[in-house]
């Protein structure tokens, strides 16, 4: 007899049209499945933190023995509303995955690992630890993280040691978004009141791809009564195909399209006078470095016409203060551009020119929650290192408005390989994949004297680790308490475990808390995690038993709007920022051109842009089968060129084409289509692995990374990771 079954790609088809008959209001949910099943008395359902990207959105996880079912969204979190994505869904599938590592490791030659007892490990990076910091310092220790939820710790363990280096993703991700805001409003993450917006403006920002469930409820709610969203992008994203209007625009040139926008709205006295009056300085200033950038010349720059600017700036201003310009995240107003600081700071002063801080419909400081720390009579703190870090990230001298916490992680290859860097604790991060240059970012990490890395796979970077202590599955562990990014009230959350640990591994906290004594640091993780997360609730006035039950607890103190603030030195909205005054950078939002340019005269010649997609997250995902099969499914790994570009070089749709820039070179196939700027070719981050375990994305497309020099932006040191000139050529 013929066996019947359903393949991932049968199950995923069948998935979307499930979907348009749960809309239709006749798709059998799980729960009334599971009742005719007559299982519900062997479901468990436990609340906790999804771990697919950044966002970590509450779910509630159903458990059927030791076996993990199904997850649904948590309704009481503020920042996935209920709802939860496709990475949500199939990463709770990748703690089965046959990749994972099963126990900690040594290696013993090139990719070569033999298993070993965690005290065994814990006794070995003790010792090697020891003798790098007698040799070398303190200093010549880093650790590199994503920064969040265990980041406490890991400052903790830092400081412990004596070190300084606490680096994070910031410098690839969203430096320039976070201190141009603060340099501006005095808030580094205001968040938007979409739900009562009138206009919409989304510059260089995707969320649709790079995802966030509540923005884009919000989003879907405020065009649904009317609101108008309006997309600023080089490509048809996935954003544009859910606004009325797309903006094609050249890469690198935002810029010069707000301060054409700032000049209209003044020129035409559409600006909210009382606002600028009352809450804001250096308006004069200002409107005079404004009044040259005439929408004839922006339009040069930007490829947009003329009218059309003129016409964003008369719609924002009618909309306004029910209008609003999104903050931005990675794209142009992150780590892309050469002038992304410049951006930020004059989207935030348009803002400004609308009056929509702290009003309906605008932006506003959402509410933020302090948690407790441990009692230090009992918990003694290390001392806190105050000097600088190695990078000169905290030099005043050379970048002395960039965070200290942060640090510019892809300035450790070069660093080890001086030998100023000796020993690295790498976790939540794979900068071999995730850094520009990979070559030499291998290069560097091969140097160093000592590499941890606290991975489930052997990735790239923990596949040059002396050790892997393998962290539990995100199901699998208890965390400690997390700030939920909850929007409009305060909320807090705790990841927690829904079943066992599969294999011989453990959670992040036990990981310190054990390794400590063997480091000499023991005394400073002289508590548990219950009474760590408990002293980070005590001030909240919620017991750990009540938020491990509810998942999240929600605190109140819900926005309103109001009187704005700013926590600038003025105490105003700063056209004119204090700070950039004080260290001789320009102060008032100005032009500044991208690093690099295409040639116009070569067919050949492209700036490569790249964004995420909506079913992965960086390259953390791609090595998972479900979302993998979605991206073969569409064929989504493809490198986007415009019609008459291709035609020039005689590439079609399908074709296979080679990429290459001064570092780099990749065989790829095209997707010719006219929802690309001509002069870029747009590449889907997340792809390249290169790391030989990751058997399911090994292998498959590329990364822009791959053809990313390693720069340093003059003012914050980010890397500029959109300014790339590569040749495309037919293969």
């Amino acid at each position: 007899m013929k066996k019947r079954g359903i393949t991932r790609r049968k199950f995923l088809i069948g998935s979307a049209a499930g979907g348009a008959t749960l809309l239709a209001g006749s798709y059998l949910t799980f729960n009334s499945w599971a009742a005719k099943q007559n299982v519900s008395e062997d479901i468990r359902i436990t609340p906790t933190l999804c771990d697919g990207c950044g966002n970590w959105c509450a779910i509630n996880v159903y458990t059927k023995g030791d076996k993990v079912w199904k997850a649904v969204g948590n309704p009481i979190a503020g920042n996935n509303v209920g709802r939860i994505c496709a990475k949500g869904h199939a990463l709770l599938h990748e703690m089965y995955n046959p990749d994972r590592i099963r126990s900690p490791l040594k290696r013993v030659g090139p990719n070569k690992f033999e298993p070993i007892s965690w005290e065994q490990a814990y006794k070995e990076i003790g010792a090697k630890l020891a003798k790098i910091k007698q040799d070398h310092g303190p200093e010549s220790l880093f650790w590199l993280h994503y920064p969040e939820g265990n980041a406490p710790l890991a400052q903790r363990f830092m400081n412990a040691l004596g070190s300084p280096n606490v680096f994070s993703h910031g410098a690839t991700c969203f430096l320039p978004r976070n201190i141009g805001w603060w340099l501006t409003t005095g808030s580094s993450k205001p968040e938007h009141d979409f739900e009562n917006s009138r206009f919409i403006l989304l510059i260089g920002r995707n969320p649709a791809a790079g995802l966030q469930l509540r923005q884009l409820n919000d989003m879907s709610s405020a065009k649904t009564r009317g609101a108008k969203i309006v997309v600023v992008d080089p490509r048809y994203s996935e954003a544009a195909s859910v606004g009325q209007q797309w903006i094609r625009i050249r890469p690198g040139t935002d810029l010069a399209l707000m301060l054409a926008i700032a000049r209209v709205m003044i020129k035409e006295d559409l600006y909210n006078k009382d606002f600028v009056e009352k809450y804001t300085q250096g308006f004069e200033e200002f409107s005079k470095e404004v009044e040259q950038y005439t929408p004839e010349w922006a339009s040069e720059k930007t490829s947009i016409p003329k009218q059309t600017i003129v016409d964003l700036a008369r719609e924002l201003a009618a909309a306004a203060p029910k209008a609003v310009i999104h903050r931005g995240y990675h794209g142009a107003m992150g780590t892309q551009y050469k002038n992304s600081l410049q951006l930020v700071r004059a989207v935030a002063c348009v803002n400004g020119l609308m009056g929509n801080y702290n009003q309906l419909g605008g932006l506003y400081e959402g509410p933020k929650v302090k948690l407790g720390k441990l009692d230090k009579t009992q918990h003694p703190d290390p001392p806190k290192v105050d000097g600088p870090m190695v990078d000169g990230s905290t030099d005043p001298e050379r970048y002395p408005i960039t965070p200290k916490g942060h640090g510019l992680a892809h300035a450790i290859p070069e660093l080890a390989i001086q030998g100023k860097l000796r020993a690295g604790f790498v976790y939540h991060n794979n900068p071999l994949r995730t850094n520009p240059n990979p070559a030499r970012v291998i290069e560097g990490y091969k140097k160093l004297d000592l590499l941890v890395s606290f991975d489930y796979v052997l990735s790239e970077t923990a596949s040059v680790a002396h050790y892997i202590l393998p962290e539990s599955f995100y199901l699998e562990r208890d965390d400690v308490v997390h700030t939920n990014h909850c929007y409009r009230s305060k909320q807090v959350a705790i990841r927690q475990a829904v079943v066992k640990p599969l294999y011989d591994t453990k959670p992040m906290f036990q990981i310190l808390k054990e390794m400590a004594p063997h480091l000499g640091i023991g005394e400073y993780f002289n508590f548990t995690l219950e009474e760590y997360s408990a002293a980070q609730l005590a001030p909240l006035g919620v017991s750990l038993d009540r938020i491990k039950k509810e998942g999240v607890v929600d605190l109140g103190g819900e926005w309103k709007p109001g009187e704005p603030s700013f926590k600038t030195p003025s105490g105003k909205l700063e056209f004119v920022s204090s700070t950039l005054q004080e260290y001789n950078f320009p102060a008032v939002p100005t032009w500044e051109e991208p690093l690099v340019t295409p040639d116009a005269k070569d067919p050949h010649s492209f700036r490569l842009i790249h964004g995420k997609q909506a079913h992965h997250t960086h390259a953390r995902t791609v090595n998972q089968s479900y979302l993998k099969e979605i991206t073969i499914m569409n064929d989504w790994g493809r490198v986007w060129i415009h019609p008459d570009r291709a035609k020039a070089l005689g590439i079609k749709d399908g074709d296979c084409m080679t990429v290459s820039s001064s570092i780099g070179k990749g065989r790829v196939r095209a997707r010719v289509t006219d929802g690309i700027h001509p002069e870029c070719v747009f590449l889907p981050s997340g792809y390249g692995v290169f790391a030989k375990n990751l058997k399911t994305g090994f292998g498959y497309g590329l990364s822009y990374n791959d053809f990313l020099p390693t720069y340093f932006e003059p003012v914050l040191g980010h890397t500029m990771s959109g300014e790339i000139i590569v040749r495309v050529e037919k293969t």
